[in-house]
């Protein structure tokens, strides 16, 4: 994928970015040739390191004086932090949504469970953990507050940097999905107090599975 001259540190951002937590090229650790990204986006390597200093500010990246850049690695105490203030910002989100949150983005969201569902039982995981993390995107911002919609963004890519094709069963999937469904119909019902309740305890699941893997 060559960059179209204009803009190019914005746009090698957006590149990595999405190649990265793509999870096809890098896992969690891998070390990373600047010199290479360069060559594959048809840039120099000013722009990749704009955006990698983009990345290591988002915690995608860690840049090792004298060693290099890597992807970051799983570190199994620093996701609990990261999952532990997602519980808060993804419930007090799931709080105001109750509230804010028009009929147009209920139905939005109650389509995002369905088609959750019918990729599990396609077995396409890749478009299930697509659909799952735009779900939680629409979640944020049914809260209309814009600073957590950000912060949860990135807290978010962090944890899937970290946690690139976990072990995850099948049953787990379906139990996450039967979670978001309880999380929406709280919204529906402008139950603020069950929305974060929900929104909270499947956090904290999640955190609890990926604690045992």
């Amino acid at each position: 994928m060559k960059l179209q001259k204009t803009n190019l540190a914005e746009q090698a951002y957006t590149a990595l970015h999405e190649m990265l937590l793509a999870g096809e090229r890098f896992m969690p650790g891998d070390k990373i040739s600047v010199e290479d990204l360069a060559r594959q986006l048809g840039v120099s390597r000013s722009p990749v390191w704009q955006a990698i200093a983009r990345l290591e500010a988002d915690g995608i990246v860690e840049v090792w004086p004298r060693h290099g850049v890597f992807f970051t690695g799983f570190d199994k105490a620093r996701l609990m932090d990261i999952l532990a203030t997602r519980e808060v910002l993804e419930g007090a989100t799931a709080r105001l949504a109750a509230e804010k949150a028009t009929a147009e983005r209920v139905a939005e969201l109650r389509a995002s469970v369905i088609l959750q569902r019918d990729t599990i039982a396609r077995g396409a995981l890749d478009d299930y953990a697509a659909e799952v993390a735009r779900f939680h995107k629409m979640m944020a911002e049914a809260s209309g507050n814009k600073v957590m919609v950000e912060i949860i963004e990135r807290l978010w890519a962090r944890t899937k940097a970290m946690c690139i094709r976990p072990d995850l069963r099948p049953a787990m999937l379906d139990q996450r999905v039967e979670e978001h469904a309880r999380m929406v119909e709280a919204v529906a019902h402008g139950d603020g107090e069950t929305a974060e309740a929900e929104t909270r305890a499947h956090i904290r699941r999640i955190a609890d599975d990926l604690a045992a893997l």
